[in-house]
């Protein structure tokens, strides 16, 4: 398979020399700006953890429990000074000193918690998310939607899918909603910027992690499993009285962006449309591009993370299986028809090719793309502007779609009268 990104495949870079490297070549500029992966989090704080890395430089391949250990004495700091505020009755402050403590347990357990103390991580980054979470304004609440799908006789059956909402305050009638699909690395506990964005706008916001990662009770190798997950949540959001059932999108970012793909087929009846940022369909799974992705544009060893995701006891095995078991070309998803589905990418995206979400155009249904020339993963900064508008719009042709229907039902009454 010869790829756009073409010799870029085999160049190794940089950041992946050393946790050193990884910071002063990648990571302390987003940092510096507060965006991905550093949501809610403050250059003081991880330049106290990064500096440790000075004279006890990690490299690879890394000991995630040596990597992890440094980040908790500040962000245990961070939770002390935030208990603190907290009991003055300064919300705000504790607000922003929980959310920082979070963001400094989530590098923490960077990119998926796969040892002893990644995973304490994660569960102190939940916790202390959720306490700064709930002072925001509008709050954030935790909530338990039943996986009432799930399928019988496995972990699934009786199980929840923790999912975070945000409503926008002072508002009676039903919201449109936007559902935040998280992806390989990105987890419902950095949900702070997006849901700000969408309930400025008057819409809820609700995350949810998709199989493999964070708390989702989905079965990481069932290629079916996200398939029951979405019916249980949606059956579980329908039922809310502040929903707006015509006014459903999915919003799926990275590895999220294959699931975006994938519900905007298998519940194109139950959704108002689907974004797929920076997604993956086929080649993802393609034995070449695995064999090349780990010293690319992700931070760490992005096979490996996929193979714990996906399920796979060892690397050799997802390279074998994972295209046929998890293709949504070779499942016949792609030929099915869809709801409204917008594809948007960086065309030197070095994480998922982007012929993967040029592959989607060419099957099915006819569908909306816009890939950004020169623009790594995700392609922002210019993504977000163009996807916020689509939803926007999409809301509002669902709304004159709605007045038009109440008028042509008055009229019929009118005659006859």
């Amino acid at each position: 398979m010869s790829y756009h990104i073409g010799q870029k495949l085999y160049e190794a870079l940089p950041h992946h020399e050393s946790i050193k490297a990884l910071w002063e070549t990648k990571w302390k500029r987003p940092c510096t700006f507060g965006v991905y992966p550093f949501m809610d989090g403050k250059l003081e704080d991880f330049e106290k953890v990064f500096a440790t890395f000075e004279e006890k430089n990690l490299k690879e391949p890394i000991d995630f429990d040596a990597y992890a250990e440094p980040f908790f004495p500040v962000a245990e700091d961070l939770e002390a000074r935030a208990s603190k505020a907290e009991g003055d009755g300064d919300t705000s402050a504790a607000s922003t000193l929980y959310l920082r403590a979070a963001a400094v347990y989530r590098i923490a357990r960077f990119p998926v918690p796969r040892s002893p103390k990644q995973k304490e991580a994660w569960t102190r980054n939940k916790d202390a998310y959720a306490k700064g979470g709930k002072y925001l304004s509008p709050p954030m609440t935790q909530e338990q939607a039943p996986h009432t799908h799930g399928l019988m006789s496995t972990t699934e059956e009786g199980s929840q899918i923790p999912v975070i909402v945000r409503r926008p305050a002072g508002i009676s009638q039903r919201l449109p909603v936007v559902i935040q699909i998280f992806g390989l690395d990105g987890y419902r506990t950095e949900f702070t910027p997006a849901s700000t964005a969408w309930t400025s706008r008057g819409w809820a916001a609700v995350a949810v992690e998709i199989p493999g990662t964070g708390d989702c009770p989905a079965l990481k190798q069932d290629p079916k499993s996200p398939d029951r997950l979405w019916s249980s949540l949606l059956d579980w959001l329908v039922a809310q009285d502040w929903v707006d059932t015509k006014k459903i999108v999915a919003w799926g970012v990275s590895t999220g962006g294959y699931y975006a793909m994938r519900i905007a087929h298998t519940h194109k009846d139950r959704l108002a449309g689907v974004v797929a940022q920076g997604g993956g369909s086929h080649y993802m799974f393609d034995r070449e591009w695995l064999e090349n992705v780990a010293h690319l544009e992700y931070p760490f060893d992005l096979d490996h993370s996929l193979c714990v995701k996906f399920g796979y006891e060892d690397m050799e095995t997802m390279k074998k299986d994972a295209q046929q078991r998890f293709s949504l070309l070779d499942n016949g998803i792609l030929d099915q028809p869809c709801t409204r589905l917008l594809l948007v990418n960086g065309t030197e995206d070095s994480i998922f090719p982007i012929e993967d979400s040029m592959l989607p155009l060419q099957h099915g249904s006819p569908k909306e793309a816009r890939f950004i020339p020169n623009a790594a993963h995700m392609g922002e900064p210019a993504a977000t502007k163009i996807i916020l508008p689509w939803i926007e719009q999409l809301f509002a042709t669902h709304s004159a779609i709605l007045i038009s229907n109440k008028l042509a039902e008055l009229q019929a009454l009118m005659k006859l009268c």
